[in-house]
């Protein structure tokens, strides 16, 4: 076999969300419609959500919720997804993971 070596540093790999965030991830990718309002399955998300080591920020951090005084982008970006859940905007949690991970990767990423 010749197998070429990976000629990019791994350091200058994006992160995506599966790699930093992966239960969110699937979850985001598996339900292409939010969960009906005030099903059984959006309380559960509403929920994770709200809580700062359960939320898509959290799981990034190993869920910790210690991103809130650490990182003030983090925690505004944690509030974000909270809020576009709870207004239904699809486009909107979409918008917060971009932003998410363009600041993860310019910050976060070691």
């Amino acid at each position: 076999m010749n197998a070429k070596p990976d000629l990019v540093d791994p350091r200058e790999k994006a992160i995506t969300l599966g790699d930093i965030a992966p239960k969110w991830a699937k979850r985001l990718e598996e339900e292409k419609k939010l969960p009906f309002p005030l099903s059984i399955r959006w309380f559960k998300w509403y929920f994770e959500l709200d809580i700062p080591s359960r939320c898509i920020v959290g799981e990034a951090n190993g869920s910790s919720s210690s991103y809130e005084k650490e990182c003030n982008e983090c925690n505004s970006l944690g509030w974000q997804f909270g809020h576009s859940f709870l207004v239904r905007s699809r486009s909107g949690l979409e918008k917060d993971v971009h932003m998410f991970l363009q600041h993860w990767n310019e910050k976060h990423v070691r």
